[in-house]
């Protein structure tokens, strides 16, 4: 089968994408990437070929980042003011590098542009999430309502799901109709997801996704994407794991930050009231680089899955990546939320035990983090309950299942 992947992401939102892709590939399909131009780094050493997306400038793209520093709805409004131009370009994009497949397939990014092309190619789309959407549930909040209380109840997190789809979907709704009329000539309602089913790249164990009368739900495992083959650690980096623990990880991903001086200066400080050492993971301007020490460490990116299992603890924004390879390390997790989904997973990282309750990126401070820290490091239950965690999550082999789920498409 001739299968299109169509992931408009951030490089953690990509990252599960390629492995899906690689795994799809030694099955026997035909798979193509259709991915942002500024990620083509992460293809090098794969077999997959790969479709650009021009995207927006980097300046826009930092932009958007540091909005969302603001919370989750300022992310949605800016978003909505950016979206128009954008999604005529990527639809365009995305038709070009889709033609003469059996099949589309990808999460919200690749949904954007993608049904409305399956429509036009008369394929269908399969939705592929690394976040439960389109499965409400009184168990857990909806993905934009992440830091709900415990005292809204089940019947509240049953709606915080319906209110979550209409508050992810309202800056993306008019422009995705006007690119399906004006750049596809498309008219009606959309056939390609009829009859298909979800497949989620999370575990079950994180997550655990209800079944539904009709609509087919798979939840999968994790989708890792293990380093290169001839990917070798720094040297420095590894003389500095081998002098003592407790040693963290500390970074924010793609999450740039218009403070980044201040929040490096304030984590800096709250890793020495702790009394643990840091590897401070820069990644796209959350942080900056300060003078290394026998305490600090600091370098751009590391692949998370060779990193997060030297730890003691990991610190993170709680992007759905970077989440599934911590909570994969086998320890305690402190979740720093910025926006959008991101809360929601740092509240299944407390829900499960394996770390503390999360600290919302624009309330962080010194003590409250060295608090985090402390109990990370300490807590031996927590401890206990992130090591048994990751011994189920690294069981599956949420790639080798989606793979089936496909192929059974195929047949």
């Amino acid at each position: 089968m001739r299968i299109a992947i169509v992931c408009n992401d951030t490089r953690g939102g990509v990252q599960p994408y390629i492995a899906l892709g690689t795994g799809l590939a030694k099955a026997g399909h035909e798979v193509r990437m259709v991915a942002p131009a500024n990620h083509s780094s992460l293809f090098e050493g794969s077999t997959l070929p790969m479709y650009p997306l021009s995207g927006p400038p980097p300046e826009e793209v930092n932009a958007a980042a540091r909005i969302a520093e603001k919370g989750t709805f300022a992310t949605m409004a800016f978003m909505a003011k950016q979206m128009p131009r954008m999604i005529f370009q990527a639809t365009k994009e995305t038709l070009e590098g889709c033609q003469g497949v059996d099949l589309i397939t990808g999460g919200v990014g690749g949904m954007m542009t993608g049904v409305a092309v399956a429509d036009k190619l008369k394929v269908p789309f399969v939705q592929t999430h690394l976040q439960p959407l389109a499965a409400p549930s009184r168990d857990y909040p909806g993905v934009m309502f992440g830091a709900l209380p415990d005292w809204i109840g089940g019947w509240g997190r049953l709606l915080s799901h319906h209110l979550s789809e209409q508050a992810l979907w309202m800056p993306f709704r008019g422009p995705m109709s006007d690119a399906r009329a004006k750049v596809l000539g498309l008219r009606g309602k959309s056939q390609a997801l009829e009859g298909q089913p979800v497949i989620y790249g999370f575990s079950r164990h994180v997550v655990s996704v209800p079944e539904h009368a009709t609509k087919l739900r798979y939840t999968t495992g994790y989708w890792i994407l293990e380093p290169s083959a001839d990917w070798r650690p720094p040297e420095a980096l590894q003389a500095f794991l081998q002098k003592g623990e407790p040693i963290v990880s500390i970074g924010f991903g793609s999450m740039p930050s218009s403070k980044a001086e201040q929040v490096t200066e304030l984590v800096n400080a709250a890793a020495q009231e702790a009394g643990v050492r840091v590897v401070l993971l820069i990644g796209s301007g959350g942080l900056t680089e300060i003078q290394a020490s026998e305490s600090l460490f600091c370098l751009s990116e590391v692949p998370h899955e060779w990193l997060f299992q030297r730890m003691s603890a990991v610190v993170h924004h709680g992007g759905a990546g970077t989440t599934a390879a911590a909570l994969r390390s086998g320890v305690p997790n402190i979740v720093v939320p910025f926006g959008v989904d991101q809360p929601f997973w740092g509240s299944r990282v407390a829900a499960l035990g394996v770390g503390p309750t999360p600290i919302p990126h624009s309330r962080l401070s010194v003590k409250k983090l060295a608090l985090a820290l402390a109990m990370a490091v300490n807590d031996d239950a927590m401890r206990r309950k992130a090591a048994d965690l990751a011994l189920l999550l690294r069981a599956e082999d949420g790639v080798a299942e989606a793979v089936k789920h496909f192929s059974n498409l195929a047949k």
